[in-house]
């Protein structure tokens, strides 16, 4: 008698790439800052910071995909003793329309370039010697560019870590004290001009495969 024939092997899991793609991320900034002639108070004592992301997109191919990104950080802020500075906080933010460029249209890996085009802000917030809380707002267009290698955990689920590089054109410097605000010249107060980071991010994939 003839032994029965081995079962037929199931083709492997190709993953495909779906249409849609939300993409939530934990964040770790590290501030970028400009140095002023008169003041650099608001750059000196500036750390890494946690925060948080996410992205929505649009694969309209394989291998190109375009949608919305937000990203808010709340960095370190220690100011040196002398500068007088109390209860200190800095955060940064950007959004934006981005562009992504994948590089594989099937399988457990997922490489890509990033582009993003903006606005965005560095803040920080001190008490200064007069018992007086000001804050200063650097803000701007925002340019990002960026990139990851994802894996996939099931059809549906990427995950992976990814770099970021952001930076403003600042096209505005303002201090505020809870009643009234003022410009400053951005040449002589030191000030954010963005960020860059590096992240973990979940992406989670909807639709038909593409």
């Amino acid at each position: 008698m003839l032994a029965a024939p081995p079962a037929p092997e199931l083709p492997a899991a190709e993953y495909s790439r779906r249409p849609f793609e939300l993409t939530p991320e934990l964040l770790l900034g590290f501030a970028s800052c400009s140095d002023g002639s008169t003041d650099d108070s608001r750059c000196n004592g500036l750390s890494a910071g946690v925060g948080l992301g996410g992205t929505l997109l649009w694969r309209v191919s394989p291998y190109f995909a375009f949608g919305g990104t937000l990203s808010d950080v709340s960095f370190g802020f220690h100011p040196a003793p002398a500068s007088g500075l109390q209860r200190a906080s800095a955060s940064g933010l950007f959004y934006g329309l981005l562009g992504r460029v994948y590089f594989m249209d099937h399988g457990l890996v997922e490489p890509y370039l990033e582009l993003g085009l903006g606005g965005g802000s560095i803040r920080t917030s001190a008490r200064e010697a007069d018992a007086v809380q000001y804050d200063e707002a650097a803000t701007g267009s925002a340019l990002r560019v960026g990139g990851a290698v994802e894996f996939f955990l099931s059809r549906h689920l990427r995950l992976g870590p990814a770099f970021d590089w952001t930076t403003f054109d600042v096209g505005r410097l303002r201090r505020c004290d809870g009643s009234a605000c003022t410009e400053l010249d951005a040449s002589n107060y030191g000030h954010g001009t963005g960020f860059s980071s590096v992240s973990l991010r979940l992406s989670v994939l909807l639709g038909e495969g593409l």
